[in-house]
Protein backbone atom coordinates (compact mmCIF):
# COMPACT_ATOMS: atom_id res chain seq x y z
CA UNK A 1 0.00 0.00 0.00
CA UNK A 2 1.76 3.50 -1.14
CA UNK A 3 0.45 6.76 1.13
CA UNK A 4 0.83 10.21 -1.10
CA UNK A 5 1.32 12.83 0.97
CA UNK A 6 0.13 14.93 -2.68
CA UNK A 7 1.17 18.45 -1.84
CA UNK A 8 4.93 17.39 -0.35
CA UNK A 9 5.34 15.45 -3.41
CA UNK A 10 3.95 18.63 -5.81
CA UNK A 11 6.16 20.80 -3.98
CA UNK A 12 9.61 18.73 -4.64
CA UNK A 13 8.78 17.37 -7.88
CA UNK A 14 8.39 21.39 -9.10
CA UNK A 15 11.20 22.15 -7.51
CA UNK A 16 12.99 19.35 -8.83
CA UNK A 17 12.15 18.48 -12.02
CA UNK A 18 10.39 22.09 -13.24
CA UNK A 19 6.88 20.21 -13.37
CA UNK A 20 4.47 19.27 -10.36
CA UNK A 21 2.45 16.75 -11.04
CA UNK A 22 2.84 12.81 -12.12
CA UNK A 23 0.65 9.88 -12.05
CA UNK A 24 0.30 8.20 -8.61
CA UNK A 25 -0.96 5.20 -9.82
CA UNK A 26 2.37 4.83 -12.16
CA UNK A 27 4.39 5.74 -9.35
CA UNK A 28 2.95 3.32 -7.07
CA UNK A 29 3.30 0.39 -9.37
CA UNK A 30 7.14 1.75 -9.94
CA UNK A 31 7.90 1.56 -5.95
CA UNK A 32 6.39 -1.51 -5.27
CA UNK A 33 8.01 -3.09 -8.44
CA UNK A 34 8.40 -6.39 -8.81
CA UNK A 35 5.68 -6.90 -5.82
CA UNK A 36 3.13 -5.79 -8.43
CA UNK A 37 2.25 -9.40 -8.56
CA UNK A 38 0.57 -8.69 -5.92
CA UNK A 39 -2.45 -5.99 -5.43
CA UNK A 40 -1.08 -2.51 -5.11
CA UNK A 41 -3.08 0.18 -3.13
CA UNK A 42 -2.44 3.71 -3.82
CA UNK A 43 -3.79 6.01 -1.05
CA UNK A 44 -3.22 10.22 -2.29
CA UNK A 45 -3.67 12.82 0.31
CA UNK A 46 -4.55 16.23 -0.61
CA UNK A 47 -5.28 19.30 0.80
CA UNK A 48 -8.21 21.17 -1.58
CA UNK A 49 -8.78 24.83 -1.58
CA UNK A 50 -11.82 26.60 -0.51
CA UNK A 51 -14.51 27.19 -3.61
CA UNK A 52 -16.45 29.21 -1.42
CA UNK A 53 -13.61 31.56 -1.86
CA UNK A 54 -13.57 33.80 -5.18
CA UNK A 55 -9.61 33.39 -5.79
CA UNK A 56 -9.83 29.85 -4.56
CA UNK A 57 -12.86 29.01 -6.42
CA UNK A 58 -10.97 28.10 -10.05
CA UNK A 59 -8.13 26.09 -8.00
CA UNK A 60 -10.89 24.26 -6.22
CA UNK A 61 -11.86 23.23 -9.80
CA UNK A 62 -8.68 22.49 -11.79
CA UNK A 63 -7.82 19.86 -8.52
CA UNK A 64 -11.09 18.38 -8.37
CA UNK A 65 -10.97 17.59 -12.11
CA UNK A 66 -7.12 16.37 -11.21
CA UNK A 67 -8.93 14.09 -8.28
CA UNK A 68 -11.47 12.65 -10.63
CA UNK A 69 -8.98 11.43 -13.25
CA UNK A 70 -6.91 10.22 -10.18
CA UNK A 71 -9.79 8.52 -8.52
CA UNK A 72 -10.68 6.92 -11.95
CA UNK A 73 -7.68 4.73 -12.16
CA UNK A 74 -8.08 3.28 -9.00
CA UNK A 75 -6.71 5.26 -6.17
CA UNK A 76 -8.26 5.86 -3.23
CA UNK A 77 -8.00 10.17 -2.36
CA UNK A 78 -8.31 12.06 0.85
CA UNK A 79 -9.17 15.33 1.21
CA UNK A 80 -8.83 18.20 3.96
CA UNK A 81 -10.13 22.05 3.04
CA UNK A 82 -7.58 24.28 3.17
CA UNK A 83 -7.45 26.88 6.12
CA UNK A 84 -6.75 30.75 5.54
CA UNK A 85 -5.28 33.09 7.44
CA UNK A 86 -4.38 36.81 6.77
CA UNK A 87 -1.17 37.54 6.38
CA UNK A 88 1.33 40.18 4.48
CA UNK A 89 2.54 39.43 0.88
CA UNK A 90 4.18 41.09 -2.33
CA UNK A 91 3.26 40.43 -5.69
CA UNK A 92 7.11 41.28 -7.21
CA UNK A 93 9.39 37.92 -7.85
CA UNK A 94 12.24 38.91 -5.67
CA UNK A 95 15.47 37.72 -6.64
CA UNK A 96 17.12 35.08 -4.41
CA UNK A 97 19.22 36.71 -1.25
CA UNK A 98 23.07 36.65 -1.66
CA UNK A 99 25.86 38.47 -2.02
CA UNK A 100 25.96 41.84 -4.30
CA UNK A 101 21.96 41.44 -5.13
CA UNK A 102 20.69 44.55 -4.74
CA UNK A 103 18.04 46.35 -2.15
CA UNK A 104 14.45 46.78 -3.44
CA UNK A 105 11.32 47.99 -2.39
CA UNK A 106 8.01 46.32 -2.76
CA UNK A 107 4.37 46.91 -1.65
CA UNK A 108 3.01 44.62 0.60
CA UNK A 109 -0.75 43.71 0.43
CA UNK A 110 -2.72 41.54 2.79
CA UNK A 111 -4.40 38.36 1.47
CA UNK A 112 -4.74 35.31 3.12
CA UNK A 113 -2.72 32.57 3.11
CA UNK A 114 -3.86 28.77 2.55
CA UNK A 115 -2.51 26.60 5.04
CA UNK A 116 -2.44 22.59 4.76
CA UNK A 117 -3.69 21.29 7.87
CA UNK A 118 -4.38 17.72 8.85
CA UNK A 119 -3.06 15.67 6.35
CA UNK A 120 0.59 14.34 7.65
CA UNK A 121 -1.37 13.25 10.87
CA UNK A 122 -4.18 11.37 8.63
CA UNK A 123 -1.63 9.41 6.71
CA UNK A 124 0.20 8.37 9.71
CA UNK A 125 -3.32 7.34 11.25
CA UNK A 126 -4.29 5.49 8.62
CA UNK A 127 -0.59 3.83 8.16
CA UNK A 128 -1.18 2.66 12.01
CA UNK A 129 -4.82 1.17 11.36
CA UNK A 130 -3.77 -0.41 8.21
CA UNK A 131 -1.18 -2.11 9.30
CA UNK A 132 -2.92 -3.15 12.57
CA UNK A 133 -5.88 -4.66 10.64
CA UNK A 134 -3.51 -6.61 8.39
CA UNK A 135 -4.81 -4.42 5.26
CA UNK A 136 -1.10 -4.41 3.80
CA UNK A 137 2.21 -6.39 4.42
CA UNK A 138 4.69 -3.18 2.74
CA UNK A 139 3.86 0.25 3.21
CA UNK A 140 5.32 3.06 1.29
CA UNK A 141 5.10 6.61 2.42
CA UNK A 142 5.89 8.72 0.09
CA UNK A 143 6.73 12.48 1.93
CA UNK A 144 9.80 14.61 3.04
CA UNK A 145 7.74 15.75 6.39
CA UNK A 146 9.36 15.17 8.79
CA UNK A 147 6.57 14.51 10.90
CA UNK A 148 5.56 11.31 9.30
CA UNK A 149 9.39 10.01 10.11
CA UNK A 150 7.75 8.88 13.72
CA UNK A 151 5.67 6.13 11.65
CA UNK A 152 8.51 2.96 11.64
CA UNK A 153 8.83 3.92 15.47
CA UNK A 154 5.45 3.74 16.17
CA UNK A 155 4.22 0.45 13.92
CA UNK A 156 7.68 -0.96 15.96
CA UNK A 157 6.11 0.22 19.42
CA UNK A 158 3.20 -1.76 18.38
CA UNK A 159 4.72 -4.78 16.55
CA UNK A 160 2.88 -7.38 19.50
CA UNK A 161 -0.36 -6.49 18.23
CA UNK A 162 0.23 -6.88 14.12
CA UNK A 163 -1.21 -10.09 12.79
CA UNK A 164 1.49 -10.11 10.44
CA UNK A 165 5.16 -8.69 10.10
CA UNK A 166 4.85 -5.46 8.25
CA UNK A 167 7.26 -3.68 6.32
CA UNK A 168 7.46 0.17 6.22
CA UNK A 169 9.29 2.23 3.42
CA UNK A 170 9.76 5.83 2.00
CA UNK A 171 10.12 7.49 -1.36
CA UNK A 172 11.52 10.66 -2.12
CA UNK A 173 11.85 12.72 -5.13
CA UNK A 174 15.67 13.71 -5.49
CA UNK A 175 17.72 15.95 -8.00
CA UNK A 176 20.38 15.16 -10.59
CA UNK A 177 22.99 16.83 -7.98
CA UNK A 178 21.44 15.41 -4.74
CA UNK A 179 23.15 12.49 -2.96
CA UNK A 180 20.53 9.98 -2.38
CA UNK A 181 18.67 10.15 0.89
CA UNK A 182 17.70 7.97 3.28
CA UNK A 183 15.36 8.35 5.67
CA UNK A 184 16.15 7.35 9.26
CA UNK A 185 14.03 4.17 10.67
CA UNK A 186 12.61 3.12 7.38
CA UNK A 187 13.54 -0.03 5.82
CA UNK A 188 14.31 1.50 2.58
CA UNK A 189 14.06 4.43 1.11
CA UNK A 190 13.38 4.58 -2.86
CA UNK A 191 14.68 7.66 -4.70
CA UNK A 192 12.46 8.92 -7.09
CA UNK A 193 15.05 10.21 -10.15
CA UNK A 194 14.20 12.55 -12.84
CA UNK A 195 14.50 9.47 -14.94
CA UNK A 196 11.69 7.92 -13.01
CA UNK A 197 9.35 11.12 -12.53
CA UNK A 198 9.84 11.05 -16.99
CA UNK A 199 8.09 7.91 -16.83
CA UNK A 200 5.25 8.65 -14.50
CA UNK A 201 4.60 12.48 -15.22
CA UNK A 202 1.55 13.90 -15.70
CA UNK A 203 1.54 16.88 -18.42
CA UNK A 204 -2.38 17.33 -18.32
CA UNK A 205 -3.06 20.68 -18.39
CA UNK A 206 -6.13 21.05 -15.44
CA UNK A 207 -6.57 24.48 -16.16
CA UNK A 208 -8.42 24.46 -19.36
CA UNK A 209 -11.82 26.40 -19.94
CA UNK A 210 -14.51 23.99 -19.62
CA UNK A 211 -15.57 23.86 -22.95
CA UNK A 212 -12.02 22.92 -23.89
CA UNK A 213 -11.98 19.78 -20.49
CA UNK A 214 -12.12 16.65 -21.60
CA UNK A 215 -10.88 14.25 -18.73
CA UNK A 216 -7.90 12.54 -20.02
CA UNK A 217 -7.47 8.83 -19.98
CA UNK A 218 -4.13 8.23 -18.45
CA UNK A 219 -1.81 4.57 -18.90
CA UNK A 220 -3.75 2.35 -17.01
CA UNK A 221 0.11 0.72 -16.25
CA UNK A 222 3.85 1.31 -16.87
CA UNK A 223 3.51 -1.53 -19.81
CA UNK A 224 0.92 0.74 -21.70
CA UNK A 225 3.84 2.99 -21.66
CA UNK A 226 5.73 1.17 -23.79
CA UNK A 227 2.95 -1.11 -25.79
CA UNK A 228 2.65 -0.57 -29.38
CA UNK A 229 -0.42 1.96 -30.79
Amino acid sequence: MVFIDGQNLYKHCRELFLHPLCHPHLLAEHLAGPRTQNRVSTRFYTGRPSPNMPDERVKARNLDRRLAVIRRMGATVQTRRLRYHWDWGHREKLPQPGEGVTPQTVILWPWQRPREKGIDLLIGLDVVEFALTGLFDVGIVVSLDSDLREIPSAIRNLRAHLTNPVRIEAAVPVGPLHTPKTLAGFAYTHQITREVFERIRDDTDYTVPEEEWYPPVPPASLADLSAPN
